[in-house]
């Protein structure tokens, strides 16, 4: 088996894959009535001598993460023929991904998972949350006394296109400041993906006061099922710079109440609007999961990390690692001056053993903290606490440790929108 490059000549082959993996109902693919879109991804295939058994694709994008703007890898498309699972394809496939990542200097990857626990299983874990609002619009309907609706400070609202990208920014990074895990889009990102969807484009608005803009949405609409007389309005994206904005949004969403019945809400995490309107239970608030996060080079991860001057520790750190080897062991990890030192391996295991007064052994039973990596990358974005780590039983620390490790690793409201 060789992991590499998918030739560009053979796309229809790659294509065939995602038809049959992702819309089996629509048949098998035919590259005479595919449409022309060109994938921004790098594609691979897990190949059996010229027969490809296993393909994904690769995006790289930025993600704000604890302060700072990093490069990750988004993982997406993996599939497999029927004919060529449960033979270890897959997991071979991820492995050899997370080394191309980890050649490349990328220490994250994320992805949309068909199935939590098939990637939790390989090392993922739950990286956010978010809101998802189903409303009738006449609920939304309290906005208007909390923002101006006519005159200067209403604002206006305008389809956005490819020429905006610019003003688009300033809403990105008021987003990031308020949410980790929010992507810096690139102009073709703009261009390719916000601008366009996978069958059908959607609608993308903003709204914009004084000549800036400071929200942005997509939305698209459906018959719901195929009854004609119950149209929905589904919002698949919001960024907005305040609450001011997200409410602004609503407006614009109620005002549809001529068209739809319904209106689908993909909202932030924290997005007020369940104690707003005149009545909760004609709206459904639901928190549901979104995309997985995984380190993929817990050295390199960790001292990426820019941790306050205020703590010094020094502790080791057995991590269990199911498809990464070069992440499965004992880590020392030193902080000091705000920055974090880590050293891997077995000079890491004798320093553990040498700190308790025991014998070398391997190191794992020596440490003083071990973590799974998906609860090591759930504690690196600031998904979720030190002590639910520990709850959950993904991390096991000695006490004195823990408050370093609550001062290390403090929870970050995180919120990743985008599909890929």
């Amino acid at each position: 088996m060789e992991y590499r490059e998918f030739p560009d000549e053979r796309a229809d082959e790659f294509d065939a894959f995602m038809r049959y993996a992702f819309s089996p109902a629509e048949g098998p693919y035919d590259p005479e009535e595919a449409d022309d879109r060109d994938t921004i991804a790098d594609t691979r295939g897990l190949f059996d001598g010229g027969d490809p058994v296993a393909v994904c694709a690769h995006h790289y994008f930025s993600l704000r993460i604890r302060g700072d703007d990093r490069e990750v890898a988004g993982l997406s498309a993996v599939a497999s023929p029927p004919e060529h699972r449960r033979q270890g394809n897959i997991g071979r496939m991820l492995r050899e991904s997370l080394a191309e990542y980890r050649d490349r200097g990328v220490s994250v990857s994320t992805l949309w998972p068909f199935e939590y626990p098939f990637y939790a299983g390989y090392g993922w874990a739950t990286g956010s949350r978010y809101r998802h609002l189903t409303a009738p619009p006449e609920q939304l309907g309290f906005v208007d006394d909390l923002i101006a609706t006519a005159g200067a400070d209403a604002g206006t609202f305008r389809r956005l296109g490819e020429d905006d990208y610019a003003a688009v920014k300033p809403v990105l990074a008021a987003m990031a400041d308020r949410y980790d895990l929010t992507m810096d889009w690139t102009e073709e990102w703009w261009r390719e993906r916000a601008l366009q969807g996978w069958k059908t484009d959607p609608f993308v608005y903003g709204w914009e006061r004084g000549g800036d803009l400071r929200a942005l949405c997509a939305y698209s609409f459906d018959d719901d099922a195929g009854d004609a007389d119950d149209p929905v309005m589904r919002v698949s994206d919001v960024a907005v710079a305040d609450d001011e904005a997200w409410f602004q949004l609503l407006r614009l969403f109620r005002n549809h109440d001529s068209q739809v019945s319904e209106i689908r809400i993909r909202a932030p995490p924290d997005a007020p609007v369940l104690d707003l309107v005149d009545d909760p239970r004609a709206v459904d608030c639901e928190v549901r999961t979104g995309p997985m996060v995984r380190l993929v080079d817990v050295a390199a991860a960790l001292e990426a990390l820019a941790p306050g001057p205020e703590i010094e520790t020094a502790f080791s750190l057995s991590v269990v690692d199911p498809l990464a080897d070069w992440n499965d062991g004992t880590f020392r990890v030193a902080v000091a001056d705000g920055s974090v030192a880590v050293e891997r391996g077995g000079a890491a295991e004798r320093w553990a053993a040498a700190e308790r007064g025991e014998p070398e052994s391997g190191g794992k039973e020596t440490a003083d903290a071990a973590v799974d990596i998906g609860a090591l990358s759930q504690l690196y974005v600031g998904y979720t606490s030190v002590d639910e780590a520990v709850r959950s039983d993904g991390l096991t620390v000695d006490s004195p440790l823990g408050d370093d490790l609550r001062t290390l690793f403090p929870p970050r409201t995180t919120h990743l929108r985008e599909g890929f």
